[in-house]
C-alpha cells in the first residue's frame, strides 16, 4: 500500500508540473544538474530550412546539430517543420513553444533542451501554407525524413498508380506527396523570385537525392515546363547519410525528463550517443556551415549511403525479425541471445562485408563490432515491431541488392535464403497476431488467404514464398529467378514449421562456409 501511495504521489507531483517553455527557461535563474542548454537568444533566430517529417529521428538527429549550430551565432537557419499527415508533432509541441528534451542513454543520461524548430505545420491541413512557407526566400534548404513509403516508389521508380501520385499528376493546387509540395514550391519560387534552393533527402534510400529530383522534374514537365527549366539552374538535390539509433516515446521517458528538469515536457526523445551525417556535396543555395558542429560534406555519397545501409539498417531489420519470432521485445533482448547474435555477426561479415562499396580507409570488421556494440545498449529500449515497421519497403533496400550482389560474387547465400524464409513466417506471425505495420498489409493477407486454399502443402509453400516476395519487390531483383535460391528458402521455410528457430540458427552458424 506504502508503495502504491508512493507512486501516486510522484505520478501527481509530475501531472502538477507547469509546461516546458520558453519563458519558464528563461526564468529559470540555472537550470537543475545535468541539464544541457545552447545559449542564444530563440528572438534572433530566422527560418533557414523547412524540414519535411517531424518525427523522433529528425528531433534527434538534423534539429540537434542546428541547435548546436544556432549557438555559434549563425541565426538564419531555424527551423519550420511540416509533419505529412498527422497533427501529433505540432498538438503535442506548439504548447511549449516547439521546445522539447532530448535524452542520451547509455551508460549515463544527458539531458538537452532542444530550441531549433521555430513552428510546425500540418501538410494535409494547410498545403497552401506550406508551399509559401518553402516559397519564402529566407529558406535555403529543405531536408527530408518522411521513411522509405512517404517516397511512393515501386521498384526504384516512382509509383503511378498510387493515388496521392496520380493526386499530384492531375493537380498541384492540393499537393499530397513530397513531389507535389516541392513542385508547386519551385514554381512560387521562381514566380516570386525568392532565390535559389537546396533540397537534401535525410531518409535511408541510396540515391535519394536523385529519387526526389526524378519526381520533381515529372511533376515539373507536366504542370509548368518554365519552371522545369529555372529549378535545373537553381535547385539543387543531394542524398545524404545519417545514423542515429532512435526508439519511440512512452511514459517512462516523459517520466524521467519530469524528475530531471521539473518541468512537463509532452513529446521529449531519446537516442543513442552516437551520432552521424554525411551530405552530398550538392548545393544551389547558400550551404549552412554545418561543418563546424561535426557534419561531413561528401562529393562521393554512395559509399556511406551503401555502407550504412547494409551494415547497420539490414542488421537492424535482421535481428529485428529474428527477435520478433523469438518473441523478445526489444533489440537488445534479441542479441543477448547467442544464436541470433553469432548469426548476425557473420552475415555482417561473411556475406554483406565483400559485396559493399564502403569509403575510403574504412574497416569493416571495426564498423561491424561497433554496429553490434550499438544494438546491445540495453540502457536504449529499442522495439522490434517499430523496426518492422513498414519491413517490406525496407528490405527491398536493405536485403535483396546485398542478395544479388552476394550471387554475383559467388559468395555462400545460406544465410540469406534463410532469411528470406524467416522474413515470410514474421509476415504470417505479424498477421495472425494483428501487429502487422506494412503499407502492403492488405495484399499480403489476400496473397495468404488465397493460397490457404490450395490442397497441396508444398505448392502452398512455393506459391505463398513467391506470392510475398513478388508483392515486396523481389522480382526485380535476380535472387527471385535462381531456382536454386528460392528452393532453399523453401526448404527453411518449411524446417521454420517444424523445428526451433534457436535450433536452426546454431546449425547455421556452426556449419562450414562454401564460399
Amino acid at each position: 500500500m506504502l508503495c502504491f501511495l508512493t507512486l501516486v504521489c510522484e505520478v501527481s507531483k509530475i501531472t502538477a508540473l507547469k509546461r516546458l517553455k520558453e519563458k519558464e527557461i528563461s526564468a529559470k535563474e540555472t537550470l537543475p544538474p545535468g541539464i544541457v542548454i545552447e545559449s542564444y537568444q530563440r528572438e534572433n533566430i530566422q527560418p533557414g530550412i523547412v524540414h519535411f517529417g517531424v518525427g523522433n529521428f529528425h528531433r534527434c538527429h538534423q534539429a540537434k546539430y542546428v541547435d548546436n549550430l544556432l549557438s555559434q551565432n549563425h541565426f538564419q537557419w531555424g527551423i519550420i517543420g511540416v509533419s505529412m499527415q498527422s497533427s501529433a508533432a505540432k498538438d503535442k509541441l506548439a504548447p511549449q513553444d516547439y521546445l522539447y528534451t532530448e535524452v542520451t542513454l547509455s551508460h549515463t543520461t544527458e539531458i538537452k533542451i532542444i530550441r531549433s524548430i521555430l513552428n510546425i505545420l500540418v501538410a494535409q491541413e494547410n498545403q497552401s501554407e506550406v508551399v509559401r512557407q518553402v516559397s519564402d526566400p529566407r529558406i535555403k534548404l529543405v531536408t527530408t525524413t518522411i521513411t522509405e513509403k512517404g517516397y511512393y516508389l515501386s521498384n526504384g521508380q516512382l509509383n503511378k498508380s498510387s493515388p496521392q501520385v496520380i493526386s499530384d499528376i492531375t493537380s498541384l493546387s492540393r499537393p499530397s506527396t513530397i513531389y507535389g509540395f516541392l513542385a508547386a514550391s519551385v514554381i512560387q519560387r521562381r514566380q516570386y523570385d525568392s532565390g535559389p534552393l537546396s533540397v537534401v533527402c535525410c531518409d535511408n534510400i541510396q540515391g535519394g537525392g536523385n529519387c526526389l529530383h526524378a519526381g520533381v522534374e515529372e511533376l515539373l514537365d507536366i504542370h509548368d515546363r518554365d519552371s522545369l527549366a529555372w529549378s535545373r539552374e537553381h535547385v539543387s538535390f543531394a542524398s545524404s547519410m545519417v545514423d542515429r539509433v532512435t526508439p519511440v516515446t512512452d511514459s517512462n521517458l516523459r517520466q524521467l525528463v519530469a524528475s530531471k528538469l521539473y518541468l512537463e515536457d509532452a513529446w521529449p526523445v531519446s537516442a543513442e550517443p552516437f551520432s552521424q551525417w554525411v551530405i552530398e556535396n550538392k548545393f544551389a543555395a547558400e550551404r549552412p556551415p554545418l561543418d563546424l558542429v561535426g557534419v561531413v560534406f561528401s562529393d562521393d555519397i554512395s559509399a556511406h549511403e551503401q555502407m550504412k545501409l547494409r551494415f547497420l539498417n539490414a542488421g537492424h531489420s535482421i535481428v529485428s525479425v529474428l527477435g520478433y519470432l523469438m518473441n523478445k521485445e526489444h533489440v537488445h533482448e534479441a542479441l543477448q541471445q547467442p544464436a541470433i547474435f553469432k548469426f548476425l555477426r557473420k552475415t555482417l561479415l561473411n556475406v554483406v562485408l565483400p559485396t559493399t562499396k564502403t569509403p575510403a580507409s574504412f574497416c569493416g570488421e571495426k564498423y561491424i563490432e561497433e554496429v553490434l556494440k550499438r544494438f546491445q545498449n540495453n540502457a536504449l529500449p529499442y522495439k522490434v515491431h517499430q523496426v518492422n515497421t513498414d519491413s517490406s519497403q525496407k528490405i527491398q533496400q536493405r536485403w535483396f541488392p546485398a542478395i544479388d550482389a552476394a550471387l554475383e560474387r559467388e559468395i555462400d547465400t545460406k544465410y540469406m535464403t534463410f532469411l528470406i524464409a524467416a522474413w515470410v513466417v514474421h509476415i504470417e506471425k505479424a498477421l495472425n497476431e494483428k501487429q502487422l505495420n506494412d503499407p502492403l498489409k492488405t495484399e499480403f493477407s489476400a496473397a495468404l488467404i488465397g493460397n490457404s486454399q490450395e490442397n497441396t502443402p508444398d505448392t502452398d509453400d512455393r506459391g505463398k514464398i513467391y506470392n510475398l516476395l513478388k508483392i515486396a519487390g523481389a522480382e526485380h531483383f535476380r535472387f527471385f529467378m535462381l531456382d536454386g535460391f528460392m528452393e532453399s528458402a523453401i526448404d527453411y521455410y518449411q524446417k521454420l514449421q517444424t523445428t526451433d528457430l534457436n535450433r536452426i540458427l546454431t546449425h547455421l552458424v556452426t556449419q562450414r562456409s562454401h564460399d
